[in-house]
Order: structure tokens, then sequence, then C-alpha cells
């Protein structure tokens, strides 16, 4: 068994579809938020400079200080270590048959690469650049991803259908999660508390619990899912269908698949930045690796001249990307786009932005059109951290280089302050899954609600209008409802979780068949009381307090018991025959 694609690149035979589902932009829903391809066309190309490696390369993963890139050589059973400072390839490392995925842990000190064709996991001293162990009992393993502790591997064993899970503290095999079929691509969440998998076989991505090692959900819609990339901040999964031609979008919180970003021919590696701005995505279709900006959620950039590439991996830095090209058997480095990231802020100012561009070293002024930045400050040449100033309209971006030199690197656009005015409902079951709407002015940059400390990404976004769905609580209460949007501005307000209701007496108990009496109930949870019927009609009640409903009995059809119902936003609760018409 081979996995497909492998010297001839790892898209050869993907099917090709129409996407479908597209991300909606925000541009389109209402309002005007500008292309982010006006900040990173300054007229300068992205440069792309080519390593040779090994035979059939696959995957790279780099060091966390960024100075050292690993890359697997499925057809030459070897791993190429590069150099990221020299971009040179400093040492070639053998391993046994077939390595694909290889990751490094969070201390730098240790490098695994799967190993597909001996159905194991090799361990690398990344100080030595040596194998120093092995782990067996895998079964055609493909993708590896580490805990970010670093105490645990991940490991898609395609040919078991399964995840398996592995000590790094005893390098051996602790556990397995069966799956459906064609495990392929896997990432953890920032906070380790789960794991996405690609099962290209079932058309699906699973999700695992990290603590109790078993599945919590499977998504399906996908066509043909390969690569899977976590946002840093946990909120969203983001997955390439390489059938589909577009990047699947998932809302991990709710855990549902939020939308999908199409245009994307034969997609195969995903990357997502460490500011959580833009995605990488390898393109076989077309040998090019497009740029997408995930707030606006749009291709910002396309760029050619690759050769069947494969995976990717990002320096800390945010500034390279290494992409792996199959079809030449070298490594590209591709230079992250010129520009100001965010390119938005309000207008009071105080927005970190970072710029990007070449010969930025001796810069001695920053202005954001006429306005000195607030600060900032020359990281290298590369790079330049500032933060802008108090304006009113939008302007270009300059940098002064030396005495004399100014040069435009980007633009800037000032959006006014995000105004949450209204939410509703205001409070729902504990469960969740309802929809909520936000109105307000200013919204079109929304990139999530929060309830509470979760944040869910919105289902529809208009200038005036957010809705999102719900997540579940844990415990009854009120919790801030809070607009994230790309003006870095807040709007609040409170949403109310609520318990089920319920009913622990009725007094009194009896009543005339004429109705027109009043009634006491009393219970839990029934402040967010809708409505309340007494044998099925409709009563009239106020609301006491948490515990106490008032109600006045509505006529009865016939003498005899009647159900006492109350809805609340809660829930629903009933005492059958608790009120007796005579």
């Amino acid at each position: 068994m081979t996995p497909a694609g492998t010297s001839a690149g790892p898209g050869e035979g993907a099917a090709t579809g129409a996407a479908t589902g597209a991300l909606p932009s925000p541009g389109q829903a209402g309002g005007d938020v500008p292309d982010r391809r006006e900040v990173a066309d300054t007229g300068e190309p992205l440069g792309v400079y080519e390593i040779p490696v090994g035979h059939a390369p696959i995957w790279a993963a780099i060091t966390p200080d960024g100075r050292h890139v690993y890359v697997t050589n499925f057809g030459a059973s070897s791993i190429s270590v590069i150099d990221t400072r020299t971009r040179s390839v400093i040492t070639t490392i053998g391993v046994t048959s077939g390595p694909w995925e290889i990751v490094i842990t969070p201390d730098g000190l240790r490098a695994y690469a799967a190993c597909f064709g001996t159905d194991s996991v090799a361990v690398i001293d990344t100080a030595t650049h040596t194998v120093i162990g092995t782990v067996p009992g895998l079964n055609k393993p493909l993708g590896l991803t580490v805990t970010p502790d670093g105490s645990r591997l991940y490991a898609a064993s395609l040919g078991g259908d399964r995840v398996d899970v592995i000590s790094t503290a005893t390098d051996t095999l602790i556990a397995s999660v069966p799956l459906s079929s064609g495990p392929r691509g896997v990432a953890v969440t920032p906070d380790g508390t789960q794991v996405y998998v690609t099962e290209e076989g079932a058309n699906a991505v699973t999700v695992i619990d990290t603590a109790t090692n078993t599945v919590l959900a499977t998504l399906t819609g996908f066509l043909f899912p390969r690569g899977v990339a976590v946002s840093p901040d946990g909120q969203r999964a983001y997955v390439s269908e390489y059938g589909g031609n577009r990047l699947g979008v998932i809302d991990t919180v709710t855990h549902s698949v939020a939308s999908a970003l199409p245009g994307l021919p034969i997609p195969l590696g995903v990357a997502v930045s460490h500011d959580g701005l833009l995605a990488y995505v390898t393109c076989d279709g077309d040998d090019s690796v497009a740029v997408v900006d995930l707030v606006r959620r749009e291709i910002i950039d396309k760029v050619p001249g690759f050769h069947a590439p494969a995976w990717l991996v990002i320096t800390p830095d945010d500034l390279d990307v290494y992409v792996v090209n199959n079809g030449n058997e070298t490594v590209g480095v591709l230079r992250a786009p010129s520009g100001g990231y965010p390119n938005v802020g309000p207008t009071s100012g105080g927005t970190p932005v970072t710029i990007i561009g070449e010969g930025l070293g001796n810069t001695t002024a920053v202005r954001f059109g006429c306005r000195p930045a607030a600060s900032f400050t020359v990281v290298n040449d590369r790079e330049i951290r500032a933060v802008s100033p108090l304006l009113v309209r939008d302007v270009s971006i300059d940098v002064t280089l030396g005495q004399r030199t100014t040069r435009t690197v980007g633009r800037f656009y000032y959006l006014p302050d995000s105004v949450l005015t209204l939410i509703s409902p205001e409070s729902g079951p504990l469960g969740g899954g309802g929809t909520l709407t936000v109105t307000g002015r200013g919204l079109i940059t929304t990139a999530s609600v929060r309830f509470g400390s979760v944040a869910v990404t919105p289902s529809s976004v208009l200038d005036d209008q957010v809705t999102v769905t719900v997540p579940p609580a844990q415990t009854a209460g009120p919790v801030p409802v809070t607009v994230v949007t790309r003006s870095n501005s807040y709007g609040r307000a409170t949403y109310t979780y609520v318990g089920p209701p319920r009913i622990t007496s009725v007094t009194p108990s009896t009543g005339s068949e004429a109705g027109d009496e009043p009634v006491l109930i009393e219970g839990a949870d029934l402040a967010f009381t809708q409505s309340v019927t007494i044998g099925g009609a409709t009563a009239a009640f106020g609301i006491i307090s948490p515990t106490r409903i008032a109600v006045v009995t509505p006529p009865a059809a016939a003498p005899g018991p009647a159900d006492v119902v109350v809805t609340t936003t809660g829930g629903t609760a009933t005492a059958p025959g608790a009120f007796l018409y005579t």
C-alpha cells in the first residue's frame, strides 16, 4: 500500500469538482472594506528561492527558533536539514522506508517522522541530527501532530483506519482511536484539548478529545479532505479539500462547518501565520501557492512558479514560507507579502501594525498619511513594528530610509468604532444552539462573537447586524457578549444561560371552570418565563421572582384535572393534573 501522490506529487489523480459553499465576503454583505491586495501590491514581486533536497520530498517542519527546516524525502528514505540562515542543506538523515510527515517538539529537542514503509515513527535528536529511537506498532502512518506540552504525539495510521497516541516520555504507543476510513492529516488545538483528523476515505473530519482519546464529533460534507491547520486562537480549523478545490472552515466551538473558500485548484498543504491573519495553501492544480486573508476570508494573491507543491511551513517571524516542491525535488522559499498587518484600525489610533518590506533596516521615520506613527521599532531589514496614530481617513503608510528616501509600503484603512446596541434573544438554554442576532453599527469586519471566554464564528455579517449560533454552557447565569471586529473595538451586552424550569407547587390547586382566579406557581428557574398554559389554554401571568409566578386561570372547556405547563427560554416544565377545575 502506497499513499497517493509520492514521486509524482501528492495531488496526482485528485478529483476536480466544482467548489460550493463559498465564504461570504464582508464587502458583499454590506459596507466597503478594502482589499488587502492594495497593501500587498507594492510593485515588488514575491521572490521564490529554491533549495535542492532529496527524492520525492513531501513534508517540512521548522524548529521553534526558526533556524532549521526538516524536510522528509519519501523516495530517498531520508530527511534533509536546511539552515534557514544560509538557505542550504547542512546534513541528510537516513531513516527507514518512506518518511511522510515530520513534527518537532515545542522545546525543539526532538523531531518525529512518520515512516510509512515500516509502520513506525523515527525519533530524531535535533542537536546531533541523528536517529536515536523508533516507535513501532503503527499501520502505514502519514500525518503527525504533537501536543503543545510536548507529552504526546497523534499519528494517523492510514492502514489501520485509526489515530495512534504515542507518549514522548517513553516513545511508546499508549492508545489508539478507531476511525472510519483513510485518516491523513492531523492538527491539535493550541490548548491541546482536541485533535482534528481529515478522513479522506470518509470525506469527513473527525474531532478527538485528547483527555479521553475518544471521538467528540464527525463532520461530513467534505470532498477528499487532505491537510488541516488550526488558527492560533483555536477558534477555527482550516481543511484543504483537494477534490472540491476549496478550503473548508470549521468552527471549533460548535464543531460545525462554518463555510468554505473556493478557487483553489487541488489544494494540499495549508499553514496559518502565527498572527492568525494569513493562510498559505499549496495548489497542485496550477503549481501555485495561494495567500488567503483569514479576516476578510478571500484569496488576496496567487504566487505561481512552484512544482507540484506539497506541504509548507511558516517561519516563527511570519516573514518566510518554506514550500516543498515534490515535482522538482526542491524547497522554495516564499517571502511574505509586503504591506501592513493588520491594515485596518479605529480612528482613535493605537493599532499595533507589523510592516513587512525590503530594505527597511535604516528607517528613520514612519508616517500614516501625513501623521507620524505613534511609535515604531525597526526589527530588522524586513520588518517594522509601528502603532497607528489618531486619524480620520484612509492613508498610505510611508517609511523614510535614511535622511532622504521615502517609500510607500502599503495602505492603512481607518474604520469607525464598532457599536453593539442590542442582542436578541437575551437568554436561552444551557445547551445553546439557537440563533442570536447582534444589532449595531460598524460590524462589517466582525471576526468573532465571544460568549464569556468562548469565541464563535458568525454565520452572517452585515454592517448593522451579525448572526451567530449560541454555544453551549456548563452552568446557568449571565455572560458578557463581546463582538470582536477588525477595528479592534468591542461592543458588549449580556446573555443569560437559563437552566430548565421546575414546578414544585400550584396554589390553590382547585378553582372554578369559569377561570379568572389567581394562582401562585412555585418552582425554580422561572425568571425567564415566556408562557403559561393550564389545560392547554394560555394563561395571563406575571413573574414575581425566579421561584414564583402569579397566574390568572383561563376558562376550562369542562371540569376535571388540567396540566400546568411553564415555558421559559431555558426549556419547559409540566405539572400533570396539577390544577383541578370544578
